[in-house]
């Protein structure tokens, strides 16, 4: 089993309301931000789907080495796919979403799905990949450039899926294996993922960390720079960066929590001390000029 749970699905985006920009593949070196779910086919619902939504975010936003990454102290954005907003640290993100097509999913297949993010560098050295899971251990000693490569083979199926990619923050619902965008459309997506990805389930408030898998076999989990604050081990996974699903509220949500790496403020003198220093002061100065 490889090291870091890696997406390999078929990514695709109707063309929508959204921006007039294009989603970034693998080859611009600084690939779309992208969440994708899929039906964990039962017995109990035999039915077939998926989702994928371009986040409006690229690879170069969680990269830790880059000025202005989003998982350092202190960030929180939040996607909300039911009124097709994005907020970043509590201010709105001027952009034209439309996240429609994961409340379809959901509405067709929310019982059963799992679902990761996903992102990728196939042109610099070393080659870059973020992706979604919780590995042990053992995968993380099993990661090296190899797996890192294998998972950048994603690249083919993010831009080869028959529904055009001109436009960002858009989203696709397919509801059929026959549609052509269907995620697992594909001789290279078997029904275990390949064993590259633990999905999370599409239950109210499931989550996630993030994963950056270098070409070089190095690997780090984002957001981890700090101690964290009380209030943030409640909600954060493993105490590092943490992506949260709310089904029931239609969000998606990247957290790195608060840290505490800043000095706590000194508590204010009482008054009664501020009279003896200043008392203390005085008889100093009084003493002085007493001495011969």
């Amino acid at each position: 089993m490889n090291k870091l749970q890696v997406i390999v699905a078929v990514a695709a985006l109707a063309v929508t309301s959204a921006a007039n920009a294009s989603l970034n593949d693998f080859t611009t070196g600084n690939g779309s931000l992208a969440f994708i779910a899929y039906d964990n086919v039962s017995v109990a619902n035999p039915a077939l789907g998926s989702v994928f939504v371009d986040l409006g975010f690229h690879l170069n936003d969680f990269d830790p080495t880059l000025a202005g990454n989003v998982v350092g102290v202190n960030n929180k954005i939040v996607w909300n796919f039911a009124n097709n907003t994005i907020t970043k640290n509590g201010n709105l993100v001027v952009a034209s979403n439309d996240f429609s097509a994961f409340g379809s999913f959901i509405g067709a297949h929310g019982d059963d799905a799992k679902w990761g993010v996903i992102a990728g560098d196939s042109i610099s050295f070393p080659q870059r990949i973020l992706t979604t899971g919780t590995p042990t251990a053992t995968q993380l000693a099993q990661q090296n450039s190899s797996t890192t490569a294998g998972a950048l083979a994603v690249q083919n199926l993010f831009v080869n899926s028959g529904v055009s990619n001109a436009v960002d923050n858009g989203s696709y619902f397919s509801n059929s294996a026959a549609d052509n965008t269907y995620v697992a459309k594909t001789t290279n997506f078997s029904s275990n993922w390949q064993n590259k990805l633990k999905w999370q389930s599409t239950t109210t408030n499931s989550q996630t960390n993030f994963w950056m898998a270098m070409g070089d076999g190095s690997e780090m989990v984002l957001g981890n720079s700090g101690v964290f604050l009380d209030e943030d081990s409640a909600t954060l996974l493993n105490h590092v960066g943490t992506f949260t699903l709310d089904k029931a509220a239609g969000t998606l949500t990247w957290d790195t929590g608060g840290f505490l790496d800043q000095t706590a403020p000194l508590p204010e003198p009482k008054a009664h001390v501020l009279a003896l220093l200043a008392l203390s002061a005085i008889g100093l100065v009084c003493y002085r000029r007493s001495m011969p």
